[in-house]
């Protein structure tokens, strides 16, 4: 119980560090051209063991094609992690843009907080668990990689996370 506390709010303290370093222009970026399929599929497999001893379900394929972006893979990692009931994670590439959809079979947002769970701090009625700073933290790195966080999410059957990052054309 100590070591998992102690793991909880060392996350806690690094998620606050980098959101106060991004909103203050400190938190810099080391942004390259990179497959981002490569790195979902990398993150994905990092939180495989965690989601299988919370007994959820993990579903992703991964594409055959590389999807060309031009991110700092250190916060792209940051920005995939995430829980749920049975997970489900697709890829695909749009004409302008790359796109990650993370779904969720949780509990749900309810519509009166889903507008403000971008918020810095702001913590849900039906939150369980968190700081409160991760989505806000997402957000504020998908903004400055010139990328979109988009929320979708049902009381009782679940969250859909897009996020949109622009392709990398040579």
């Amino acid at each position: 119980i100590i070591l998992r506390e102690s793991r909880r709010l060392t996350n806690m303290v690094e998620e606050l560090l980098d959101f106060s370093r991004l909103q203050n222009g400190r938190l810099k970026m080391s942004c390259h051209p990179l497959d981002l399929v490569a790195e979902l599929t990398d993150a994905v497999l990092f939180c495989e063991a965690r989601i299988q001893r919370e007994g959820l379900l993990l579903s992703y394929s991964e594409p055959e094609e590389m999807i060309p972006v031009y991110a700092d893979p250190n916060r792209l990692r940051q920005v995939f992690i995430g829980p749920g009931g049975r997970i489900t994670v697709k890829i695909w590439q749009g004409e302008y843009k790359a796109f990650i959809e993370i779904i969720d079979q949780g509990r749900g947002i309810p519509p009166e907080d889903l507008e403000n769970v971008k918020t810095k701090f702001y913590k849900g009625s039906n939150s369980v668990r968190g700081s409160g700073i991760g989505l806000a933290l997402v957000d504020s790195i998908m903004t400055a990689l010139d990328g979109t966080l988009d929320l979708k999410s049902t009381l009782g059957r679940g969250t859909v996370v897009t996020l949109g990052l622009p392709i990398y054309k040579r």
